[in-house]
């Protein structure tokens, strides 16, 4: 990993899991331009003065909401708009609001990598996966944040995807994905001192609060055994063979 020169977590009064994927090294000598693409949790609850940050100190240009319709519905969509931030809906799950089947599917695996290795196997998410890194791969897009509602999972799997396109070493893309593991802490423990939220999560399996390194070891292997690389796995989902090459000239220095 390169030396640092800015730092990776940016810390708001209003957005948790803020955290800038500029940085990293890749295998053939390049890195990660800083301050140019962002991972966070979701920003709906985004004060003023942390838009006025967004805007001014880190000039993001556009938002990508991984979040569902119905979450986005639920919680809320955020007043980006109103500062001139472009807002692209993109979401990665079609939540059908079943707990007894999302109960079930959680208990059919062991780990959130075998969670992600399901999705990655739905040929809708594929193809969410795909319109998002179109949208990234737009320099006139930079600075770009994508976000889901924590930052762990489908931003998790989006900022692995990225990465290990542009060529970073599986190790870091891991570590930059256990980076999220305080603000699981932090969230389970709100939400158990909640009983509303707390009942209605409580079928959630211990590892689902977890940003594991086995979980992401696993995605990343699996895809690499079955598809050569991330790369082949983007690719035999029908993204276009331009586009590895633009994620890397908009994104590498």
């Amino acid at each position: 990993m390169a030396a640092e020169s800015h730092s990776r977590h940016i810390t708001f009064e209003s957005v948790r899991n803020f955290r800038d994927l500029g940085g990293y090294q890749t295998q053939d000598g390049y890195s990660v331009v800083w301050r140019r693409l962002f991972r966070s949790g979701d920003l709906r609850r985004i004060s003023r003065s942390d838009l006025t940050r967004l805007r001014e100190e880190i000039g993001l240009t556009s938002v990508i909401d991984l979040r569902s319709s119905i979450e986005a519905k639920e919680q809320g969509i955020e007043i980006l708009s109103e500062v001139g931030i472009r807002y692209h809906s993109v979401p990665f799950i079609t939540r059908s609001g079943d707990s007894n089947r999302e109960r079930e599917m959680f208990q059919e695996f062991s780990n959130m990598g075998e969670v992600y290795l399901s999705l990655a196997r739905d040929k809708e998410f594929n193809r969410r996966v795909i319109e998002a890194l179109e949208i990234i791969a737009e320099p006139e897009n930079h600075p770009l944040v994508f976000h889901c509602f924590v930052g762990k999972d489908r931003t998790g799997i989006l900022a692995a995807i990225v990465l290990s396109i542009l060529g970073v070493a599986d190790a870091d893309i891991i570590e930059d994905y256990t980076l999220t593991a305080p603000y699981m802490e932090e969230l389970l423990k709100s939400m158990n001192n909640n009983p509303e939220i707390a009942e209605g999560v409580k079928h959630l399996p211990g590892y689902f609060w977890k940003a594991a390194p086995e979980s992401m070891a696993l995605f990343l292997s699996t895809l690499q055994r079955e598809y050569g690389s991330v790369r082949g796995y983007v690719e035999a989902q029908g993204a276009e063979a331009s586009l590895p090459r633009r994620l890397k000239r908009s994104l590498l220095t």
